[in-house]
């Protein structure tokens, strides 16, 4: 940081330089400048350095600006000395008092200059912060278009050096596009599968291992290596890019513009060293994926396929429970709403398997194994349903058509329907598969997106590049100007927004965190897949932050850290778990594998009970008189209880 001196030396000339300049078309200040100026000097002693508002402050730079014209104009050398010996020594004390600690390195003779020449007479009317902020966005901005490549496959030489040679497996849902894949993948002599839930990484090991081939499985939560592996399964986040493979299969290739996820497809597709590529997706996603791989200069070819079993809209809207049937899955998209449904079943009489996204993956498999071998008769879930699990569904019922997307809550577009509905109707149990939904307006909503043409993927999905980390500047700054950089369509860049809330979390308690500084150590702690609205798993990520070079282990979590009850419980353990092994994985430590593996499977089996034997306690009901309330209904006081709330507070007032 430059000294204090020399700042005020700046703003001296800066502001005599104004005064030269600025052209007032009125004098209503000139006859009282020089009162002004002793007022302005005891008001800026007087202000304190704790209580200064950015507001506050912007306005005392334009009052001295506006003095300093009458006092260099009329070349008054006692109002000059008053302003340089007085006035800014006050003004720099106060700028520099609402700086932070980021805000103050930058103060540095390469500042200055930056003020002097790309900003001149802007110190006059802004505060020091505020130039400090154009400043770090400025140069930073400037460095990241020179080091971020104009074109994203460019990221990827030694792909780019191959000849590739891409099979495109286009069509809808349930028409075996890739099964095809799958079936050139187990001829390959060392092939990877990449798909977008572990489940489906679970069910192409299985496949694998039941075909007599060695196969290692790779995924966020686990891993489970075999000597003389020929296929790595795994989600499509564990690609190892230096790795080479004969044949790759990239599955579920739409979700290349999901504004989360979508970076990982767009990495693969760009990225993974293999001579024969297979890409399983929807026909929405064809223009965008071609578009790759022409950037790539590589070579494609493409193989349509249709419905192996028709599927059909049904023309009598559905009624719960009363039209429920075997076979039946039952879409909703809040966990509640699934416990919910599947509680009122159970009630009846109807057993119900559940799925939904919190739900660790190794339950999802039990409860679709339930539902698959017949024990259960309907399935309650929510859209993870639509991600390429097969299940011997009959029918699709949309029980709601809107969903909270994490911004609002919006009616289901065409492509979820279409993924969604077309579940239904598993090839080789079903000639047809039927889709439905509660209540006639609902039913014709979703008849209309199911008849309309799924509309083409326009949008591309990019990552961060790691070549920003070796930046000099604080992560998060680098982080909010690299969101700030529009690329050229097809391209957009990932939602950050996650990754800037543990920064946050992560600053405030930087002196505690060994390694802060460390821009690549920051970065793999702060892309910890996490809920981050779940405040035990938060703070369990902090404390691994904090603690992580404490020993060769991180300490191992309990369930006394979560602050939850009954089954929210035992899930939000289960996260911690996930949590102990990803963290440490990301960051070197040493795991007690024994001991993970050993807590998982008492966690799952005690989620399991609560899902088998309690779901009937999950009906919602009014939390005044306990009566059940209407099925699909907002809130949690039945009419007649909020009615009454009603007239008593009328009474009262």
């Amino acid at each position: 940081m430059v000294q204090k001196d020399k700042l005020i030396q700046l703003y001296f000339s800066e502001y005599k330089e104004s005064a030269r300049k600025l052209k007032k078309k009125n004098t209503d200040g000139k006859r009282t400048y020089e009162r002004r100026i002793k007022s302005l000097s005891h008001e800026l002693q007087n202000s304190s350095s704790k209580k200064i508002t950015q507001v506050r402050l912007e306005d005392y730079h334009r009052q001295i600006r506006n003095l300093s014209y009458y006092a260099f104009r009329q070349d008054n050398q006692v109002a000059v000395m008053r302003i340089r010996d007085f006035l800014l020594p006050e003004l720099v004390r106060l700028d520099l008092a609402l700086l932070d600690e980021e805000e103050q390195e930058i103060i540095t003779t390469k500042f200055l200059d930056y003020l002097r020449t790309e900003m001149p007479g802007k110190i006059c009317i802004r505060t020091l912060r505020d130039l400090c902020r154009h400043y770090s966005e400025y140069g930073v901005r400037g460095q990241i278009i020179d080091l971020v490549p104009t074109r994203p496959e460019m990221e990827f030489p030694e792909a780019l050096e191959m000849e590739r040679k891409f099979i495109l497996h286009i069509g809808p849902t349930n028409c075996g596009k890739t099964f095809h894949a799958l079936e050139r993948l187990r001829e390959a002599e060392h092939g990877v599968y990449l798909g977008p839930l572990r489940l489906l990484a679970l069910e192409v090991y299985e496949k694998m291992k039941d075909f007599g081939l060695a196969c290692t499985m790779l995924t966020g939560e686990e891993c489970i290596r075999e000597d003389d592996s020929r296929i790595v399964s795994s989600t499509i986040e564990m690609l190892d890019i230096d790795q080479t493979y004969d044949v790759a299969v990239i599955d579920e290739a739409q979700m290349i513009a999901d504004e989360d996820r979508g970076h990982s497809w767009t990495r693969a597709i760009l990225g993974v060293k293999a001579s024969e590529i297979h890409i399983c997706m929807s026909p929405a996603a064809e223009e965008v994926i071609t578009h790759l791989i022409t950037l790539c200069h590589d070579s494609y070819e493409i193989r349509r396929y249709e419905r192996m079993t028709s599927l059909e809209c049904e023309d009598v809207s559905f009624r719960f429970p009363e039209d429920v049937q075997q076979g039946d899955a039952l879409i909703v998209f809040t966990k509640r709403a699934v416990l919910d449904i599947a509680g009122r079943l159970e009630a009846s009489g109807r057993k119900a398997s559940v799925v939904y996204g919190s739900l660790p993956p190794e339950i999802r498999r039990r409860q679709i194994k339930l539902f698959t071998e017949g024990k259960t008769k309907v399935v309650v879930s929510t859209d993870a349903i639509g991600m390429g699990l097969n299940l011997p569904v009959r029918r699709i019922v949309f029980m709601q058509t809107d969903k909270f997307d994490g911004k609002s809550r919006r009616p289901l577009n065409v492509s979820e329907v279409k993924q969604i509905a077309g579940r239904a109707g598993r090839y080789g149990m079903y000639d047809t598969g039927y889709v439905n939904a509660m209540g006639g307006e609902a039913l014709d909503y979703i008849r209309a997106q199911f008849e309309n043409t799924e509309p083409k993927i326009s949008r591309v999905s990019l990552g961060f590049p790691h070549v920003l980390l070796d930046m000099a500047e604080p992560l998060n700054t680098i982080l909010k100007i690299w969101k700030s950089v529009e690329p050229e369509p097809p391209f957009e860049k990932i939602s950050i927004d996650e990754i800037l809330f543990l920064y946050e979390r992560a600053y405030k308690a930087r002196e505690d965190i060994d390694g802060f500084e460390d821009k690549h150590t920051l970065y793999r702690m702060l892309t910890c897949s996490i809920d981050i609205k779940n405040r035990d798993i938060v703070w369990l990520w902090l404390y691994y932050c904090q603690t992580y070079t404490a020993d060769i282990c991180l300490d191992f979590p309990t369930l006394e850290m979560c602050t939850d009850s009954g089954l929210m419980k035992y899930e939000t353990y289960y996260k911690m778990l996930d949590l102990y092994h990803q963290f440490s994985n990301r960051i070197g430590k040493n795991m007690d594998a024994e001991r993970l593996e050993l807590e998982r499977e008492k966690t799952e089996d005690r989620i399991m009970r609560y899902l088998v034997r309690d779901k009937k306690n999950y009906i919602q009901k009014c939390k005044y008189c306990g009566r059940t309330l209407p099925l699909g209904y907002e809130f949690r006081v039945c009419d007649q209880c909020f009615a009454a709330s009603r007239n008593r507070k009328g009474r009262k007032g």
